[in-house]
């Protein structure tokens, strides 16, 4: 986060705070968070235990006076403005504009409803990519009425999935959060890492059906991996290039000449690792390639199929530091579409190298299971 948008996240943490009556002091982010957490294990107390969390989810809407309702093509578009004209509700007039493919939700606060109707309606897009969201979308959307104190402070709100406003990454934090709440997820995620033994990608696929049905799978594989105590990656790889490859990509492509095309070579994307892999120091960096010896590039190379085994920690290299840590992982990896999905299982002994560590990429690092 750059300086100006992290004072500005700051700005808003406090006002968050003050709207909800917490003290503005410490870790202000984690009190926002947790009073979220409060609050609906408080709703749970009173109401009993939900089936899942989407049921969760659509009874704390209903108490918090919220309609949802999904926009899968134009055909929904048209039964909401037949229930409810634009001419009774102008703030639906907008609605065709503003739910563009930018645009995951719109929020809006009733005008001119009846008694039985919801005062909030909460217009979720479901169509093409956004499809994935939607359960997120929901989160969102209940969110802001949560910290808004049950009153929304403006009449119509749209929430994009591109920049966004310091408010909406809180409420992106904390829907992360709740999405998943720790008092129903993580039993379910415990009874099931005990059965397989490990993380696995068939464990998130179990605990999606059982605990977060409406829930994305790579959304789902991320909240297990924050609350898996095993020390294990998540890395995300596709054919790539350096920067300095891509820079003379660029300008073979603006017509400079040159001789030497360079190839893409298969790269990480993204990375993610559990609480006690990130304790471990060891990392897996973004734009690093994946070795070819590695069963991640087996993976990618067959589409299809489900690589799995052992293999040694220092094959992974960076260009500048060489081998990022000594050791063993265990591998499952799997191809979707053009990315390669991969599990890296950080084995007994595994410890970051000298030189990484020398670096300043970690610190305060020891092997795996000797802490």
């Amino acid at each position: 986060m750059r300086d100006a948008n992290r004072l500005a996240y700051e700005r808003e943490l406090f006002a968050a705070a003050k709207r909800l009556g917490l003290r503005a002091q410490g870790d202000i982010e984690k009190s926002i968070i947790d009073h979220a957490l409060t609050t609906v294990r408080g709703w749970m107390a009173a109401h009993g235990r939900p089936s899942d969390l989407s049921d969760l989810l659509q009874k704390i809407a209903v108490s918090f006076s919220i309609e949802i309702f999904e926009i899968h093509d134009d055909n929904d578009l048209e039964v909401l403005f037949r229930r409810i004209p634009p001419t009774r509700e102008p703030a639906l007039a907008r609605l065709s504009a503003e739910l563009d493919d930018s645009t995951d939700a719109v929020i809006m606060q009733r005008q001119n409803r009846e008694p039985w109707e919801m005062p909030y309606l909460a217009v979720i897009n479901c169509r093409g990519w956004h499809h994935s969201r939607r359960y997120f979308s929901k989160w969102h959307e209940v969110i802001h009425l949560l910290l808004d104190g049950r009153q929304l402070r403006f009449a119509f709100r749209r929430r994009t999935s591109k920049r966004k406003h310091p408010e909406e990454v809180l409420v992106d934090k904390i829907a992360g959060v709740l999405a998943f709440h720790p008092d129903l997820f993580e039993p379910v995620l415990a009874s099931e890492i005990d059965a397989a033994g490990g993380l696995t990608f068939a464990v998130v696929e179990h605990v999606r059906a059982k605990i977060a049905p409406d829930a994305s799978r790579e959304s789902t594989l991320y909240a297990c991996l924050r609350s898996c105590p095993e020390p294990v990656c998540f890395v995300k790889a596709q054919l790539g290039f350096k920067l300095a490859e891509q820079r003379q990509l660029d300008d073979l492509l603006s017509g400079l000449p040159d001789t030497s095309v360079p190839q893409p070579k298969l790269r990480i994307q993204t990375t993610s690792a559990s609480p006690a892999a990130l304790r471990s120091g060891i990392r897996f960096h973004e734009n690093m390639q994946v070795p070819d010896a590695s069963l991640v590039s087996v993976a990618y190379a067959e589409p299809g199929r489900r690589v799995e085994g052992e293999e040694d920690l220092d094959i992974w290299q960076t260009s500048s530091d060489g081998p990022i840590a000594t050791g063993r992982i265990h591998v499952e990896a799997v191809r979707r579409g053009d990315e390669v999905w991969a599990l890296l299982h950080l084995l007994p002994g595994a410890r970051p190298t000298r030189r990484s560590t020398q670096s300043g990429r970690v610190k305060g690092t020891a092997p795996v299971g000797e802490r």
